[in-house]
């Protein structure tokens, strides 16, 4: 939900109430207004009928037809003093068939040596009424609140927080690749300036390290192959000498250890650039082409491992990727099923436009499949893998937002790519 839509949501959430309180409350105070207003009127009509009283009119003990129909005169038998009582009662109304709260006044009067008692009621307003009014007002302040907070939301979306959408736009299209850090824009509001100042100077510190991280990573990877190099062409002339069969068996271990330590440094480099995106350009890259080829430059060593390949191809199957990353994926799964097979055993390749199946017999992995695609992680520890092959397979997959799995069953290693 947008920071508007909340805002809306809670403004008319405490209008409602603030409404309903106002609205109990004015109910009150406009009844409280027109019970006095009542009073005052009471007052007249008794003070009205003390006069009449005194000029000799005489009030039968029942309601006034002449006068008013909600009064009543009675002559008390006993003098009394002058008082004025006022209270609510329930008055039967034959209009709505139904007992109606009422204000009733009683005042006490002497005139000459007689006391009356003098009683009148009614309301100014029925409570239905005033209950209506109050109703009616709160629902249309409600109505012009919602229409007036509507107007507002969509000024403060459009207007308000353009530059805070800016920022958003420009971060979501910020890319270390470019090197090229995000810079301040001003505006009119305080927090975003402080937001895009923010902004910048993350950005700044983040191409900063991205540059150092990037030039430490080609500088060791490059430093780190001259010296392999020297070493590995040393041993070699190391073994065209007389050595006796020990010292030569030390020489070919040093030599295995430089090739694997030399895979090591390429592939930790190839994964560096991969996560930091320097393969962020695509094309669509024929994969049945790729995957044709590479069968052909590998059958003599398909040939002397003893193994049995079988495909089934469609033709001109397309996958939109950097043409080195395509070439790089499927390399490193035909790698992968050639070297953890078994002597004569098969692999299997299945290209369709939805998904590439590859599989190959071997034997039980040591460890979860699902963890087989971590660095280091190797299904035999007495392989000479370095334990890279499918973290680099991952990470392309995961880049160009396919997904991948990994099955084992019934001797048979299957991994699918859905394209």
């Amino acid at each position: 939900m947008k920071l508007t839509s909340k805002f809306l949501l809670l403004y008319l959430a405490v209008t409602v109430v603030v409404l309903g309180i106002g609205g109990y409350t004015s109910y009150f105070i406009i009844k409280d207004e027109l019970d006095t207003e009542l009073k005052w009127r009471f007052l007249d009509r008794v003070e009205r009928v003390t006069y009449l009283l005194e000029q000799g009119k005489n009030f039968a003990d029942k309601v006034s037809d002449q006068e008013d129909r909600n009064l009543i005169v009675s002559q008390l038998p006993s003098t009394v003093e002058p008082n004025v009582e006022v209270r609510d009662t329930l008055v039967w109304n034959e209009r709505l068939q139904q007992m109606e709260p009422n204000l009733k006044m009683v005042a006490y009067r002497t005139v000459g040596d007689n006391s009356y008692r003098i009683a009148t009621y009614g309301q100014l307003v029925e409570t239905d009424d005033i209950t209506e009014a109050v109703t009616k007002i709160l629902l249309w302040i409600l109505g012009m609140q919602i229409i007036g907070a509507i107007g507002v939301g969509f000024i403060v979306s459009n207007r308000l927080f353009k530059p805070f959408r800016d920022t958003l736009k420009r971060i979501k299209n910020f890319t270390l690749q470019d090197k090229e850090p995000i810079t301040a824009e001003e505006t009119n509001v305080k927090e975003f300036d402080d937001l895009n100042k923010f902004v910048e100077e993350m950005t700044h510190k983040a191409v900063a390290d991205y540059i150092n991280l990037k030039e430490f990573a080609e500088n060791a990877s490059h430093e780190l192959q001259t010296p392999l190099s020297i070493v590995k062409g040393k041993l070699e002339l190391l073994t065209e000498t007389d050595l006796s069969p020990e010292q030569y068996q030390f020489v070919e271990a040093s030599q295995r250890s430089i090739k694997k330590l030399s895979r090591l440094s390429e592939s930790l480099a190839l994964l560096t650039k991969i996560e930091n995106h320097e393969f962020v350009e695509t094309e669509k890259v024929n994969f049945t082409k790729i995957i044709k080829e590479s069968t052909q430059s590998f059958e003599e060593f398909i040939a002397l491992n003893g193994l049995d390949v079988e495909t089934d191809l469609e033709e001109n199957v397309f996958v939109e990727m950097h043409p080195v990353l395509a070439d790089i994926l499927w390399t490193n799964l035909f790698q992968n099923a050639i070297k953890h097979n078994v002597e004569g055993g098969s692999i299997s390749i299945t290209l369709t436009n939805d998904a590439l199946t590859i599989s190959n017999t071997g034997e039980a992995p040591s460890i979860p499949t699902d963890e087989l695609f971590g660095r280091f992680k190797k299904a035999d520890t007495n392989t000479s893998s370095i334990g890279l092959g499918l973290s680099i397979i991952k990470r392309i997959v995961d880049q160009n937002n396919y997904s991948i799995s990994y099955n084992y069953e019934d001797g048979w290693h299957t991994i699918q790519l859905e394209i």
